[in-house]
């Protein structure tokens, strides 16, 4: 069938290219990248109340029904957008792009996908039937980036497109085989938490709608282009926040509120101890603490971290005392926390655990709470238990990602009701080491796995 063609926008590519003019065409293939690109920013702006009406599913059928090649374009990032009649831009970006498609060239920091190759002659390419999209996949203990089909959202869920994607220790366990991903989310693209734009919803959804910023939790899957999620799993992102920063907020601020607040019930005058203060969750941590009136005890394994979480309201710091052999001093660290906090912490959130668990008993007040969150230091303490007696301590296990639907809803809601309003206007904010574009992963994990961040490191998915 032939396509139609808008007389303003010439082909510059034809639809084979011997090899030998691949390099030639390279150049001018950039500068309609970047033309492209703030293209589309502009559609992404322009046209979110369009993108309500009208989901992915039904300009797929649209177009099955017209077998019109042209009426949708293929961006290079896997994004899809309607070649409106009323929108004489789109059309013409959907013309370019559509010389785009037939062209194998290599691309040194590709956008989309690292190669486009072109089809069987005749065979007609739907860009909306067989999308494929970027997405980080675990490999044999390594990263790639790898094609994968567009998900689809379930009767309940929706599909987001990402824009960024925080990274987190779990995704380091996974990747070195620790750590399975739970039932239902793909078993080998990690990523836990996400922001981004609506792009599809599946029929039983009205809390959202396509073109909705949100950002939430996942099982798994979410360092990927796209991402299929319960609804239910979903936050509005207030509309003055950037969404590629806001990737790292979900599930570091949700762990820390959920453990602090809802399990440990802190309150307003309580000394709230946070192990690995400069981390993503301590950070995020230390912030709600500060905002809920709480008074924050941190430890970091250097002193600038902990003068930089000073910033963020950190009342007392301390470096973990180490041995002469290099391991924990158990008993130095519960006696400078007992000290500075003048009788011991009120509420624990251990990031750490190992060792520290037996310090986090030792220099608990009264009635105090310890939530375990995590392992870095380990899976095992030899813990005091007739100190766990005499001062009728609670503790606490918590894990976010292996609980069910409702259990993360309920999470949700409560992250909905008490933290994106402190978000929103300013008195929290993720506190973000880097922003890593999505082909660059493996950098983004050594940054991580280095132990020398302050804060998260986020995937750019955009």
């Amino acid at each position: 069938m032939a396509t139609r063609r808008d007389p303003r926008v010439e082909p510059f590519l034809e639809q084979r290219v011997p090899p030998t003019r691949v390099l030639a065409v390279a150049d001018l293939v950039d500068d309609i990248e970047v033309q492209r690109r703030r293209l589309v920013r502009q559609i992404d702006e322009l046209d979110a109340e369009r993108m309500r009406r009208r989901g992915v599913e039904q300009i797929d059928q649209r177009d099955a029904r017209e077998h019109s090649a042209a009426a949708v374009g293929t961006r290079r990032n896997g994004r899809g957008f309607e070649a409106a009649r009323e929108n004489e831009e789109t059309f013409a970006l959907a013309l370019v792009e559509h010389d785009l498609v037939p062209v194998l060239i290599h691309d040194h920091e590709p956008i989309g996908h690292a190669s486009t190759v072109a089809p069987a002659p005749g065979l007609p390419c739907s860009p909306l039937v067989c999308w494929l999209v970027r997405a980080i996949t675990i490999v044999d203990g390594h990263l790639e980036v790898a094609d994968r089909p567009l998900p689809e959202p379930t009767p309940d869920g929706v599909v987001v497109r990402v824009h960024g994607a925080g990274l987190n220790r779990a995704d380091l366990l996974q990747r070195a085989g620790r750590y399975p991903a739970p039932p239902g989310v793909p078993a080998d693209i990690p990523g836990m938490e996400f922001a981004g734009i609506v792009a599809a919803v599946g029929a039983n959804v009205t809390t959202h709608a396509t073109g909705d910023r949100v950002f939430g939790i996942a099982g798994g899957g979410a360092q990927a282009e796209y991402v299929a999620v319960p609804a239910v799993h979903c936050a509005v992102v207030p509309a003055n926040l950037d969404l590629v920063e806001m990737g790292g907020v979900p599930e570091a601020f949700l762990t820390a509120h959920d453990a602090m607040v809802t399990q440990a019930h802190v309150v307003r005058g309580e000394w709230v101890l946070v192990h690995a203060v400069g981390s993503g969750v301590g950070t995020a941590a230390l912030q709600l603490a500060h905002a809920l009136g709480a008074r924050v005890i941190g430890t970091a394994r250097t002193p600038e971290k902990i003068e930089r979480c000073r910033a963020l309201g950190l009342d007392a710091g301390i470096q973990p005392p180490l041995t002469a052999d290099g391991a924990l001093d158990v008993d130095a660290l519960a006696w400078s926390i007992a000290e500075a906090t003048d009788g011991g912490a009120d509420v624990t959130l251990d990031l750490v655990g190992g060792d520290y668990v037996i310090a986090d008993v030792n220099a608990a007040a009264p009635k105090g709470r310890i939530v375990c969150i995590g392992t870095m230091a380990g899976g095992r303490a030899l813990l005091p238990i007739g100190s766990i007696l005499a001062k009728r301590l609670t503790l606490i296990g918590t894990v976010l990602r292996s609980r069910d639907v409702a259990e993360k809803a309920a999470a949700t809601d409560a992250f909905v009701r008490y933290v994106v309003p402190l978000l929103a206007d300013g008195r929290i904010a993720p506190v973000v080491e880097a922003i890593i574009p999505l082909a660059r992963a493996e950098d983004a994990y050594a940054r991580l796995e280095s132990d020398t961040t302050f804060g998260k490191v986020i995937l750019d998915c955009s």
